[in-house]
């Protein structure tokens, strides 16, 4: 079992990885930088194309850009190869590309693809459900399990003769207003080989409830101070959340009603996730059953019209506007931002993950009177209120840690998060793990470890070495000759279920 990240290892963007497994290979994501533009922004695909002839098989967790944004050059690559997603992904990964189709049509640096080839990466997409195994060729199969990150995102379960492999792919382990959490009935499978993201895997998140309720209260507090604030969202799942967190709070007179406003790709991301009630979380799915109205919209929170934002800005009405980028990166949240950070009655509300590079981090860094260059290269200067709220859809360190133990792989790469980031998320696993923190490009094989392991370890992993012994099947029955294993090793191997693969003359027992 071979791998190599053609992105995001080190790094938070463009996760793409190759998997070579029992003669076959297949991708997981295909994702963009979303910080970068053109070519820097893509993984190493020259790389894919030198490494593998063909693909089998290409799997996506979820369709953020920074999974899904390259995807079609990696179809473009590998026409037959088909591409494995649950339906909510091939719907908002429909929405996403052609997005991004549009927002190169408007660039200097030229697009990556075009329409036509977003269409055919979407007809090439074969839907697998959730919870249930996949049978992709002889003695290969996947198990797709919710991961909780955004609507339709899930963790990647591939079984093969040669061993097995679990794709954590985005982690979110609580239940958030949109979606349930990651399902943890389907994690103790025990795999050869793990992949996990770490984002947070130095932090630990504050209290959800009390982060909900302290946004809700302190957009509320600049509304009545006659100020106006503007929430930079991510508009796949980000979005969605503070919309329902402001709507609930509301609802329940915790603070007053007033006028808030979505804009951007926001808008075409509530749409799909207002028509798939059914992969929502139970407790929204119960709402939508019995309330009578819109999931996200209401007589005081609407989308806005097209060419409208000169007019919310110049209106008199202090309000909450919900626009993407959510990093400030481009999108209606750049005009917004601009229009509203000069007045110190004003906020900026920052609510998620914000890239080193982005105007996101660099106004979390600034003091009052500071001027902030916006990616056009005007600068403005910065005298509303700036604050962050952690709303994250990712997994923090306790929770990660917790993840991978109910996992429980024989070993662990840890990618998907900056390098500091990843040796602290490390640095708490490795007594009970291998733990790998690759880079971009590097060749290795799944049996790869660390240089140095605990003591405990390397003890664990030696009991995990797969043995040869004789075998004589007469009948029924099965005589193996175990005079060279170790009495407790086999014991402990007999206890539990197991799987068996035959393969030409080798017959493959394992645990489950």
């Amino acid at each position: 079992m071979d791998y190599v990240f053609l992105g995001g290892a080190g790094e938070v963007g463009g996760s793409c990885m190759l998997l070579s497994v029992s003669d076959r290979h297949y991708l997981f994501d295909c994702g963009i930088r979303v910080n970068r533009t053109g070519a820097e922004s893509l993984p190493d695909l020259k790389l894919l194309k030198e490494r593998v002839p063909t693909l089998d098989g290409i799997f996506v967790s979820h369709a953020h850009a920074d999974h899904i944004g390259a995807l079609p050059l990696a179809h473009a690559a590998f026409p037959k190869a088909p591409i494995y997603a649950t339906e909510p992904t091939r719907h908002l990964g429909a929405v996403m590309l052609n997005n991004a189709v549009s927002l190169m049509e408007s660039e200097t640096d030229g697009s990556l693809f075009t329409q036509e080839a977003v269409e055919a990466t979407l007809g090439k997409m074969r839907v697998f459900s959730v919870g249930s195994w996949h049978q992709l060729a002889e003695g290969i199969r996947v198990l797709f399990i919710r991961s909780g990150h955004i609507l339709g995102a899930v963790c990647i379960y591939l079984e093969t003769p040669d061993g097995t492999f679990f794709y954590s792919g985005d982690v979110s382990s609580f239940h958030q207003k949109t979606i349930d959490g990651l399902d943890t009935s389907l994690l103790r499978v025990s795999p050869d080989f793990m992949v996990c993201e770490g984002t947070y895997g130095d932090s630990v998140h504050p209290s959800r409830s009390v982060e909900e309720m302290n946004l809700a209260k302190s957009v509320a507090e600049v509304i009545s101070d006659g100020g106006s604030v503007l929430i930079p969202s991510f508009a796949l799942g980000r979005a969605q959340e503070i919309i329902l967190i402001l709507k609930q709070a509301m609802l329940n007179k915790v603070i007053p009603k007033f006028p808030v406003v979505t804009d951007g790709l926001v808008n075409s991301i509530c749409s799909v996730y207002a028509s798939m009630p059914e992969a929502l979380g139970g407790k929204i799915q119960n709402y939508m059953k019995h309330a009578q109205q819109p999931l996200f919209f209401s007589e005081y929170i609407r989308a806005a019209r097209m060419g409208e934002q000169e007019v919310i800005l110049k209106e008199g009405v202090p309000k909450c506007i919900i626009a993407s980028s959510g990093m400030l990166m481009g999108g209606a949240s750049v005009t917004y931002a601009k229009g509203l950070c000069g007045d110190p009655k004003n906020a900026i509300f920052l609510s998620g993950y914000q890239d080193a590079e982005s105007p996101g981090r660099r106004l979390q860094e600034l003091e009052s009177g500071d001027r902030l260059v916006f990616p056009d290269g005007v600068p403005s200067e910065v005298k509303c209120r700036v604050a962050r709220f952690h709303l994250s859809a990712h997994s923090d360190q306790g929770q990660l840690v917790s993840f991978i133990k109910q996992v429980n792989p024989k070993s662990v790469a840890l990618v998907h998060g900056e390098i500091d980031t990843l040796s602290q998320l490390r640095d708490k696993l490795m007594k009970a793990f291998p733990v790998l923190c690759p880079q971009n490009g590097q060749m290795l094989s799944a049996t790869d470890n660390p240089v140095w392991l605990p003591p405990s370890t390397r003890e664990r992993i030696n009991r995990k070495i797969a043995v040869d012994f004789d075998v004589q099947i007469t009948g029924n029955k099965m005589n193996l000759d175990i005079s060279n294993l170790d009495a407790d090793r086999w014991n402990d191997f007999c206890m539990g279920d197991h799987v068996a693969t035959l393969k030409g003359e080798k017959l493959i027992i394992r645990k489950k």
